[in-house]
């Protein structure tokens, strides 16, 4: 079982995305609201992938990655951001993030569930 960090501010969308993984057999071993508590919990519970959301409160998401890279440089993480630019994608990637989601990701929707599944199951088959 994959084990994920999740990491959001938005309270709603972190425990929404949380219910959806735990649905799908994922192993959610925490749920931080910014930055700090990603990188406090990364530390805590070494998950085999963090989903970490581009914008944040108190330390940003790629603030965060390269925080967590330092830490341990074959952590896969997967950014999360309602805005898709390519520059943003391009700075997650080139920061060590080993994909990229664009939210929201809807429950409902089977493209979204199959989208998020296979992103962290290849983020945790990649080797670094």
């Amino acid at each position: 079982m994959i084990s994920v960090l999740v990491v959001d501010d938005s309270k709603f969308m972190a425990r929404g995305i949380e219910s959806i993984l735990a649905e799908m057999g994922f192993n959610v071993v925490g749920v931080g609201h910014d930055g700090v508590q990603g990188l406090e919990l990364f530390q805590q519970t070494r998950p085999d992938v963090t989903l970490l959301d581009v914008t944040m409160p108190n330390m940003d998401g790629l603030h965060c990655l390269q925080k967590i890279r330092e830490l341990d440089p074959d952590a896969k993480v997967v950014m999360l951001s309602a805005v898709k630019d390519q520059d943003t994608v391009d700075r997650c990637i080139q920061s060590g993030a080993a994909s990229f989601l664009q939210k929201p990701i809807k429950r409902t929707s089977p493209k979204d569930l199959s989208r998020l599944c296979e992103t962290l199951e290849c983020a945790v088959a990649t080797t670094a």
